[in-house]
C-alpha cells in the first residue's frame, strides 16, 4: 500500500490513492506481517467497483501497511458505521457524529453525539480497557482536538491504537498518532464524511469454505421504528428510540448471539458470540458493569427473538428500560408479558424480517 502524505492543513485520502485507486487492472496490496505466522504473505485483491467505500479506497497516510486481520477489522467497522448511519438518515433529522472501536470484528465501543470530540470520547468510554490496542473509524474529519482526546481521554497513559479510519486528518493530528515503527496505522476515506442510507454494502457477501465458495445477499436491512409494522408496548421516548438505533446496529453486525446495551448514545455492553440468550444477556450485562457503566434507563437490543423469559429477565434486573427483539418463539406471549410485567418498554418486529444474526 502506497503510503500518502499532504502537506500543511487538511491532509485527505483525494487525490492521493495511489495503488489505492481501482483501475481496469488494480495491482493487490502486501499485507503486512500477520497477527499469526501462517497469515504471511497475505493479500487483498481488489474488485473493479465504484464504492467510494470500498477497502482500496482508502490511504494509508502515516504507518506500516495494514495486515490482514487490520482489513477485515476495517470491513467490519465499515458494516456497523453504516448501519448506524442508515438508520438515522432514515429518521431524517441528520447523520450525527458517529464513532466505532472495535476489537476482532466487533464493537466495544461505539457512539453517536453532537460533536466529534463528544462522539470520541463516548466511544472510548464505552469500555477504556477493551479498546486499547483496538481499531477506531470515525465518519468525520480528526483534527488535533480529536487525536488528543483519542490518545488520552480518560486514559492514565497514552492509548494505543492499531489503526484510525477516518475522513480526514490535519498534518498535526498525523503528527500525534503515529507511533514507532508505524504501529499505528492512519488511514483515511473522505466517504466517511457523508454517510447516509445509500452508503449501505449491496454487493454479495462471499466467504471461502474447504473445496467452495458460500454466497449470500448482503445484510442491507435498516430498523426504522417508524415503520407501522413495528409492533410497540408501552411508550418509548425519542432518547430510547436513538438509543435502539445504535443498539441494533452495533448488535447486528456483530458475530451472533448478540445482546447489545446501550444509553445517552453510547455503547455500555456488547454481549457477543454466545450460544444462548441468556449468556449474550449476562455478558453484557457484565461488559457494562466492568466498564464502570450504570445500566439503569439502558435499551437493549437482541439479534433474534428471546425463546424464555429467563433472558429478559436478566436484562430487566439490571434495570435495561427499553428493548427491541425479535418474534418467532411459541413463547412469544409469555415472554413479552414478562417485560411489560416489569414496565419496560418493547419494541417488535417478525424474526423472518428483522433478524440480525451476522458475523457468523
Amino acid at each position: 500500500m502506497a503510503r500518502a502524505r499532504a502537506g500543511r492543513g487538511a491532509a485527505t485520502a483525494r487525490g492521493t490513492l495511489g495503488c489505492c485507486a481501482v483501475s481496469s487492472a488494480p495491482e493487490p496490496w502486501l499485507c503486512a506481517y500477520g497477527e499469526n505466522a501462517w497469515q504471511s504473505p497475505a493479500r487483498l485483491v481488489h474488485d473493479e467497483t465504484d464504492d467510494p467505500l470500498a477497502i482500496g479506497r482508502f490511504a494509508l497516510l502515516e504507518g506500516s501497511a495494514p495486515s490482514y486481520n487490520n482489513l477485515v477489522e476495517l470491513d467490519r467497522q465499515l458494516q456497523t458505521l453504516t448501519h448506524v448511519a442508515a438508520a438515522f438518515d432514515l429518521v431524517g433529522n441528520g447523520v450525527p457524529a458517529l464513532a466505532v472501536g472495535s476489537k476482532h470484528g466487533n464493537a466495544c465501543g461505539a457512539s453517536a453525539a453532537d460533536t466529534p470530540v463528544a462522539a470520541t470520547e463516548l466511544m472510548l468510554t464505552g469500555d477504556a480497557r477493551a479498546i486499547f490496542g483496538g481499531c477506531v473509524m470515525l465518519g468525520f474529519a480528526v483534527d488535533e482536538q480529536v487525536a488528543d482526546a483519542l490518545l488520552n481521554h480518560a486514559s492514565e497513559v497514552r492509548r494505543l491504537l492499531d489503526t484510525i479510519a477516518a475522513a480526514s486528518f490535519t498534518e498535526p493530528a498525523i503528527e500525534l498518532l503515529a507511533r514507532k515503527q508505524g504501529k499505528c496505522r492512519v488511514l483515511a476515506n473522505p466517504a466517511l464524511a457523508s454517510l447516509n442510507h445509500g452508503s449501505l454494502d449491496t454487493a454479495p457477501r462471499q466467504r471461502p469454505v474447504r473445496g467452495g465458495t458460500l454466497e449470500q445477499p448482503n445484510y442491507s436491512f435498516t430498523l426504522n421504528l417508524s415503520d407501522p409494522a413495528v409492533q410497540r408496548f408501552g411508550t418509548l421516548t425519542e432518547a430510547q428510540e436513538r438509543d435502539l438505533l445504535l443498539a441494533w446496529a452495533v448488535g447486528s453486525t456483530s458475530n451472533s448471539n448478540t445482546v447489545t446495551l446501550v444509553r445517552d448514545g453510547q455503547l455500555l455492553g456488547n454481549g457477543v458470540g454466545q450460544q444462548d440468550r441468556v449468556g449474550g444477556c449476562a455478558l453484557a450485562v457484565t461488559r457494562a458493569h466492568d466498564a464502570g457503566h450504570e445500566i439503569g434507563g439502558a435499551v437493549a437490543y437482541s439479534d433474534s427473538f428471546f425463546p424464555f423469559p429467563d433472558a429478559p429477565r436478566v436484562l430487566i434486573d439490571a434495570g435495561v428500560s427499553a428493548i427491541f427483539c425479535t418474534t418467532g418463539s411459541v413463547r412469544d406471549e409469555l415472554v413479552l408479558q414478562t417485560m411489560l410485567d416489569a414496565g419496560v418498554a418493547v419494541a417488535q418486529l417478525p424474526d423472518r424480517e428483522a433478524r440480525g444474526f451476522f458475523g457468523h
